[in-house]
């Protein structure tokens, strides 16, 4: 699918997330990278010379506003949240104004712009589903507010994309274990060895991304990927061995505060508003109760796991080791 001459709006644009939406659309787009760390501006501009670059804050409904009217975007794409799980656990006050409140005053320039916009999309968590943890719980919210949203809009469309860890973000556990082993550790630290969860990589996440704006009938509904699922255990084993020390030891460590030992894609209770879509690779969670036959079975990375020996192929296939 090609996105063209269109005004985007990415705000949260200096993750990893925004940079990789800025080098699919940059070219034939006009791409406004809106974050609150200059330093990171900074770096991406040398990437990205093109783009449009402004500091704000999505607790700042005035800058958001002021955004807004300068670059009219037709599309608005909001990846910005605090999003690491003890991070928020160990300041729900920041987390509430930037997942919760953030994202009202966001929604609510949106209501009030003096210009058409097209698409308004929110990046999600499968840590929203069943939430055990601030930034889950938070995530959650903010889903509703957009679907809610969404029901009252018949002019602008409002994409949801859940989905899980990205692999080749930042933060993500690939260039920790690296460095770990390039600098001599003889054993990895593992918080439990039966932990999974559910991968996908930038490519992947802005794939269902851009299915979400195309599709017709995505609209309020909350679109998830079918994703396998793999033991932390394995991946750490296979990035050991990218590393040329496949006989690495591991050791346990205290599961964190908020983490939970498998994680949900789709709860029991949303399975009974899931769909298929017309894509084998995607599934949507409607509004509404729409099966009552529908297998209520949570889909859980517990249950989803794929081969341990398969592994390293499926990380080395993906370009992340």
């Amino acid at each position: 699918m090609i996105i063209k001459d269109k005004v985007i709006l990415i705000i949260g644009g200096t993750g990893a997330l925004g940079k990789t939406l800025t080098r699919r659309w940059g070219v034939d787009n006009k791409i406004i990278v809106f974050s609150r760390d200059e330093h990171k501006q900074e770096e991406m501009k040398r990437e990205f010379p093109n783009a449009i670059y402004r500091i704000g804050n999505i607790q700042d409904k005035a800058i958001i506003s002021r955004t807004m009217y300068e670059f009219k975007p037709d599309i608005i794409v909001n990846t910005a949240a605090v999003k690491t799980v003890w991070v928020a656990q160990d300041n729900p006050h920041e987390t509430i104004l930037t997942n919760i409140v953030g994202h009202q005053y966001l929604i609510d320039c949106v209501r009030e712009c003096n210009h058409k916009i097209e698409t308004l999309m929110f990046i999600s968590t499968d840590k929203a589903c069943s939430p055990v943890n601030v930034y889950g719980m938070s995530k959650g919210i903010a889903e509703q507010m957009y679907v809610n949203f969404a029901k009252e809009q018949t002019d602008i469309k409002v994409a949801l994309c859940r989905y899980g860890n990205v692999l080749d973000s930042t933060g993500s556990l690939i260039p920790v274990f690296k460095d770990m082993i390039e600098k001599g550790a003889t054993s990895l630290p593992i918080t439990n060895f039966d932990m999974t969860r559910f991968l996908i990589t930038l490519d992947g996440a802005i794939d269902l991304i851009e299915w979400s704006y195309e599709s017709p009938d995505s609209h309020g509904k909350i679109i998830v990927p079918k994703l396998q699922s793999m033991k932390i255990i394995d991946f750490a084993k296979a990035i050991a061995k990218s590393c040329g020390e496949g006989d690495i030891e591991f050791h346990k460590i205290p599961i964190r505060n908020g983490e939970k030992l498998h994680e949900e894609m789709i709860s029991s209770i949303e399975m009974q508003r899931t769909e298929g879509t017309d894509s084998d690779k995607y599934m949507a969670i409607g509004w509404e109760r729409n099966n009552e036959d529908y297998n209520h079975t949570p889909l859980n990375s517990e249950f989803h796991l794929m081969k341990s020996e398969d592994a390293y192929q499926f990380l080395l296939d993906r370009g992340v080791l």
